[in-house]
C-alpha cells in the first residue's frame, strides 16, 4: 500500500467533506443531488456557466462517480420517474431548506441562463409549498450572502424565527460562509415535556437545569459556559458539539441521576481543569467519536448506572483519572486513547464495579498512577474482566500497567 497517496486521498475527503448532508445514504444523495443537476446541467446555457460549481457541490457531497453520470442520464431519458422520485427523498424541511440553499448557490452564477433558472428555483418553492414568510427569507438572505453583510443576515434569520420558523446554524454557515451570531443566556431552565436545541454558537453565564421529561440537545454548537448541566431524569445528547467550560463551581459540568440514557457524540469538550466532565447514577452511557480535554479535581467520567459504551473517543490531560467504574455498571471500551492521564490507582481507568469490563485495542499513553495500575486498576478480582489488544507507552508505573487481573484474561502488549 501506498501509504502517502493513501493519507492525500483521506485528506482529500476530509476537505471535501463540508456539506450539510455528506452524511446522508448513498440514495438519497443522488437524488439530492439529481434535483440540483436539473438546474446545473439540464439546459446547454446552464451547463456553460454552472457546470463547475455543480461540480464542487458533487465533491463536497462526496458523490460516487457513478453516480455523477447516471444523473446525466436520468435527467436526459428517464426525468419525469426521478423527479417523482427526488420530491419523495427530498421530504423533511431540513432538507427542502438545504436544497433551497445549493440551488440559491446555483442561481446566483446564472446570466445567460437566468430565465431557465429562475423558472426551475420557482417550480422547486411551489412544489415544496414553501410559504411567503420561507420565499422571503430565502431571497433576502440569499442578498445579504451575495453581499456579504452579516448585519442584514442576521436580522433576516431574526425575521424568519418571529415568524414562526427555523433552520438550523450548519445551513445558514453553508448557505453564507461569512455568517455568523452568538446566542447569550444567563441560564437555561428546561421543564417537563420541554426540548430545548442549541445548535447556534452560544454563550451560558449560569447553570443548565433540566426538569424530568425534558430534553436537551446541543447539536453543531460551539458552546463556551460558566456554570453546569444537572438533571433528574432529563435526556441530554450532545452531536457534533464543541464546548468549552470556562468557570464551575461544581464537582462535574454535567451530573445525571434517574438517567435513561445520555449520548455524547462527535464532540469535543474542554473542561479547563475546572471540573470532571460527567457524573451519571443510572441508566445507560453511550459516548462515540469524541474527545475529552483537561479534567481535574475528578475523574472525566464517574460511571454508576447499568452500561457504558466507549468508542473512538480521546482523552488528553485527565488530572484525576479518565474513567471510574462504580457499583454494578458494566462497560464496553474499545479504540479509545488515553493521554497523560493520573491518578493513585488507575491513572486512566480505574474499575470498582462488579460488572463486565472490556476494554479492547486501546492506547494509553504516559499514564501514571502514584501507587498501582498507571493505566487500568480493578479492586476486585473477578471473571468477566477483559483487557485485549491494548498499548501502554510511558506510563509509570511499568510493572503495574494493569493490576488485579487474571492472567488468563489478558493479552498484554507493551512497548
Amino acid at each position: 500500500m501506498d501509504i502517502l497517496e493513501y493519507l492525500k486521498k483521506r485528506q482529500s475527503e476530509l476537505e471535501y467533506k463540508s456539506h450539510p448532508m455528506a452524511d446522508k445514504d448513498d440514495g438519497f444523495k443522488y437524488f439530492y443531488c439529481y434535483g440540483l443537476g436539473v438546474m446545473a446541467v439540464g439546459n446547454l446555457k446552464a451547463v456553460t456557466e454552472l457546470q463547475s460549481c455543480f461540480e464542487t457541490m458533487l465533491d463536497s457531497i462526496c458523490i460516487s462517480q457513478k453516480s455523477r453520470s447516471q444523473i446525466i442520464v436520468d435527467i436526459n431519458n428517464y426525468f419525469d420517474f426521478r423527479i417523482a422520485e427526488f420530491f419523495k427523498k427530498i421530504h423533511s424541511k431540513e432538507t427542502q431548506y438545504c436544497f433551497m440553499a445549493d440551488i440559491y448557490k446555483l442561481y446566483r452564477l446564472a446570466l445567460w441562463s437566468q430565465d431557465y433558472c429562475k423558472g426551475i428555483l420557482s417550480n422547486y418553492l411551489k412544489v415544496f409549498r414553501f410559504s411567503d414568510s420561507e420565499c422571503r427569507f430565502f431571497e433576502q438572505f440569499n442578498k445579504a450572502a451575495q453581499e456579504k453583510d452579516v448585519e442584514a443576515g442576521v436580522k433576516c434569520y431574526r425575521q424568519f424565527q418571529c415568524e414562526g420558523y427555523d433552520i438550523s446554524y450548519k445551513i445558514l454557515v453553508y448557505f453564507f460562509p461569512e455568517f455568523s451570531m452568538e446566542e447569550h443566556y444567563n441560564s437555561i431552565n428546561i421543564q417537563s415535556g420541554q426540548t430545548v436545541l442549541l445548535d447556534k454558537p452560544v454563550y451560558i453565564d449560569g447553570d443548565i437545569r433540566i426538569e424530568r421529561g425534558g430534553s436537551l440537545l446541543i447539536n453543531g454548537a460551539d458552546v463556551n459556559i460558566k456554570g453546569s448541566i444537572k438533571t433528574v431524569g432529563g435526556r441530554v445528547r450532545l452531536n457534533e458539539a464543541r464546548i468549552k467550560v470556562e468557570e464551575c463551581m461544581e464537582p462535574y459540568w454535567m451530573y445525571f441521576k434517574e438517567t435513561a440514557v445520555a449520548n455524547i457524540e462527535n464532540s469535543f469538550i474542554d473542561c479547563g481543569k475546572n471540573c470532571g466532565l460527567l457524573r451519571q447514577d443510572a441508566g445507560r452511557l453511550i459516548v462515540t467519536g469524541s474527545e475529552i480535554r483537561s479534567t481535574e479535581t475528578e475523574r472525566a467520567i464517574s460511571f454508576n448506572g447499568l452500561s457504558f459504551l466507549i468508542k473512538n473517543t480521546r482523552f488528553y490531560n485527565n488530572g484525576a483519572g479518565a474513567i471510574s467504574l462504580l457499583g454494578s455498571a458494566k462497560m464496553v471500551m474499545k479504540h479509545c486513547s488515553f493521554n497523560e492521564a493520573s491518578a493513585d490507582y488507575g491513572g486512566a481507568v480505574q474499575s470498582e464495579s462488579i460488572g463486565s469490563v472490556t476494554i479492547e485495542n486501546c492506547h494509553f499513553n504516559r499514564c501514571r498512577a502514584a501507587y498501582l495500575g498507571s493505566a487500568v486498576y480493578f479492586k476486585y478480582k473477578k471473571f468477566g474482566q477483559f483487557v485485549n489488544g491494548c498499548e501502554y507507552n510511558g506510563c509509570i508505573p511499568q510493572e503495574t500497567e494493569i493490576f488485579n487481573v487474571y492472567e488468563d484474561d489478558f493479552e498484554l502488549k507493551i512497548r
